[in-house]
């Protein structure tokens, strides 16, 4: 974010007591839900704003911060991050993370379960909110969709909810089966539990080191077919639903800006080896 970013990360934690007041003079307020792109000054008092108002408006207050030429704004928020514990301290710590968090202004973080052991279980969310832990920003766990992230059976979404999980995924690893993946979705919008996919078909990108097209060809690298980033929609979408129709449209769209025309009739048509062969052979 450069130095606006981290000037404003460091306001937040300038007032460490929470007591008293403090005026942030002169800065460049953007705050999307008030509506505010403008220069502005912002009192807090007790660690919360107290009033907003164009410069030199506000009077009084036992500490001033000059904000001349910084951006202020409501705290960030990042919804995938990996802070690498359970299992990987060495790597980077709750604590670490999250002050840098800080630094760069983002209030609340949520976590990815990608960890050693996978934070798949009731335990391991309650571990990741202990005040032990020293987080210094909102940490949001995001908790594991199947076992050990395998790909098989569910966790328990209900109790991992409980728990104060946030949503569940299998992050980097999506889930391939379709009948888990539908489970998930079903048993994700009962409870109002987001199920967060990582929309790819491993299946299709396994060993593909570019995107399909003319340089691909060329090299005779065999190539990412950008259709596969589609493939875990269609189990999902039955074929007489206005959803699936809409799927197919795009994949159409994608196939004829991207020249895989070839590799969406295949498909279509079912000829799987055929295929499959030509992506060993990476011939487009």
């Amino acid at each position: 974010m450069g130095r606006r970013g981290w000037e404003t990360g460091a306001i937040m934690g300038h007032d460490k007591s929470n007591s008293g007041s403090l005026l942030i003079k002169g800065g460049h307020l953007i705050d999307p839900a008030a509506k505010i792109d403008a220069l502005m000054d912002i009192l807090i008092e007790g660690g919360r704003v107290a009033d907003v108002a164009p410069p030199h408006k506000i009077k009084g207050a036992d500490e001033k911060f000059d904000a001349r030429g910084l951006i202020v704004a409501p705290g960030f928020i990042d919804l995938h991050v990996h802070l690498r514990e359970p299992g990987q301290s060495y790597k980077e710590t709750i604590a670490s993370g999250t002050a840098a968090a800080a630094a760069g202004g983002f209030t609340s973080v949520c976590t990815m379960p990608n960890t050693v052991p996978v934070v798949d279980s009731v335990e391991w969310v309650q571990w990741l909110r202990s005040p032990e832990r020293g987080a210094v920003v909102n940490v949001f766990p995001i908790a594991a969709a199947t076992r050990a992230s395998k790909g098989g059976a569910l966790t328990d979404f209900r109790s991992l909810q409980r728990a104060g999980a946030v949503a569940v995924t299998d992050d980097g690893k999506p889930i391939l089966e379709d009948d888990i993946m539908r489970a998930a979705l079903v048993l994700g919008s009962e409870l109002h539990f987001p199920v967060v996919q990582h929309a790819e078909d491993t299946r299709l990108t396994e060993n593909c080191s570019m995107h399909a097209g003319a340089r691909a060809f060329r090299l005779r690298i065999t190539p990412r077919v950008g259709l596969a980033d589609l493939a875990r929609l269609d189990p999902i979408q039955p074929r007489h639903t206005l959803e699936y129709h809409l799927v197919i449209r795009r994949r159409e769209t994608l196939a004829k800006v991207s020249g895989e025309w070839d590799d969406l009739g295949l498909r279509r048509r079912g000829q799987k080896n055929a295929y499959r062969e030509r992506r060993r052979q990476a011939v487009w």
